[in-house]
């Protein structure tokens, strides 16, 4: 391996900067000058072409140079590697996800409110039909006993099938008719309906 005077290594590290922006440059011991250990003086450094301190736009992020005594300055241009997308996991349209739903969206208080309503009217079955044997699309239909059920078409094609469609829809219905679901809940305790 061929030796380079530690003039040479500097000059070396001074265009690396250059070209790759401030970077740390780490020189292996075996290409340093083993009997100088002070710091160079400022005139060997005066050839050097020094780049402008006016910052210019980078549009891309520039990379992390390796701090590693082992990494080589190939390695560090290296760009990271993006991060893929997890997928997304795939919603299970059950009743229990359509009351976590309810609580989420209404906070618990409120929760507390319509899960008697529901409870009272369908026990929480997405197919419950007053009156029974009905058609469900003209007779109170559905978790929140929409009347008739097909009015929760609105909130999706699945009506029929889906709590969590039927869920939303009772929401709305509860919150655009009495505001609150305790405020329904009042009025179902009073009237016996809602």
């Amino acid at each position: 391996m061929q030796r380079f005077s530690p003039a040479v290594i500097r000059k070396i590290a001074a265009t690396l900067v250059i070209v790759l922006g401030p970077a740390v440059v780490i020189v292996p011991r075996a290409m340093a000058d083993p009997v100088s250990t002070t710091a160079a003086p400022v005139a060997q450094f005066a050839d050097v072409a020094w780049p402008s301190l006016t910052p210019t736009p980078d549009p891309t992020p520039a990379a992390t140079p390796a701090t590693s005594p082992t990494a080589s300055p190939a390695l560090a241009l290296a760009p990271t590697p993006r991060p893929t997308a997890r997928p997304k996991p795939k919603y299970r349209d059950t009743v229990e996800n359509a009351r976590l739903y309810v609580k989420r969206t209404i906070g618990l208080t409120q929760y507390n409110c319509i899960d008697q309503i529901w409870y009272h009217e369908s026990r929480w079955n997405p197919r419950a039909i007053y009156p029974a044997g009905g058609d469900p699309a003209t007779a109170s239909y559905g978790i929140p006993q929409a009347h008739p059920g097909i009015k929760m078409a609105a909130f999706g094609s699945n009506w029929r099938t889906s709590p969590l469609t039927q869920v939303k829809w009772g929401i709305w219905y509860v919150d655009s008719r009495y505001g609150s679901a305790c405020a329904a809940y009042a009025f179902k305790a009073v009237h016996g309906w809602y």
